[in-house]
């Protein structure tokens, strides 16, 4: 793992997407675990650091695509870590809400994803636990959720992110809903520029360090 902050690492060994690591209150969340074909290297890659940081009690997705969720099942099952979506976004993998895309679409039947079991399902805005935050950015998928670990931001797909931390619209064709997204984008960017945010880690742009404020 790489060190990006204290107490908060970037997995190297993943497949799909950038997934974290963020450990605290005697807790440890993995945060997008990635593709199923990267399930061996996140697991070797998790055990080689639990001295670092503990145990992985949760495994916190932004969203369902199976670039950022696929391996949370079988990681559940291996782990015995709760995992954490938001509802919208559940129902989906259920069935019970149609992506609005004919791409989405399509990609859900070529590439499946399993609703891990004893899912914990997100609304609204509260703590995975002690510190790490969580507040809903739909648009990319309908129940898309960020995080946040102190001054760190897991934006997923929400927006792309720029070397300076500044956000954009996500890639249009993979958008659920694009008003939506683009009022996310807006909260995104407001959250950054009100002073708590130093880092913004997305799912595939490089992790960002916020530029110095003026004094």
């Amino acid at each position: 793992m790489r060190l990006i902050a204290q107490d908060c690492h970037q997995l190297e060994q993943q497949k799909g997407s950038h997934g974290f690591v963020v450990a605290g209150a005697g807790r440890a969340a993995l945060i997008d675990p990635g593709l199923a074909s990267g399930f061996d290297g996140v697991l070797a890659e998790l055990r080689a650091d639990e001295a670092t940081t503990g145990p992985i009690t949760d495994i916190v997705l932004t969203h369902y695509d199976p670039d950022h969720a696929q391996a949370a099942r079988r990681l559940q099952e291996t782990l015995g870590a709760s995992v954490w979506i938001g509802s919208a976004d559940a129902d989906v993998l259920r069935g019970r809400i149609r992506p609005k895309t004919l791409l989405r679409r399509v990609l859900r039947r070529i590439i499946r994803v399993r609703l891990p079991a004893d899912v914990r399902e997100l609304s609204g805005s509260g703590e995975i636990f002690p510190g790490l935050a969580y507040f809903p950015t739909p648009g990319h998928t309908p129940g898309h959720y960020a995080y946040q670990w102190r001054g760190v931001l897991f934006t997923g797909d929400a927006a792309r992110v720029s070397a300076d931390g500044s956000v954009q619209d996500f890639y249009a064709p993979l958008i659920d809903d694009r008003a939506v997204a683009a009022q996310t984008v807006r909260l995104l960017d407001e959250r950054i520029r009100a002073g708590s945010v130093d880092w913004v880690c997305s799912g595939h742009s490089p992790t960002a360090r916020i530029a110095a404020r003026p004094s």
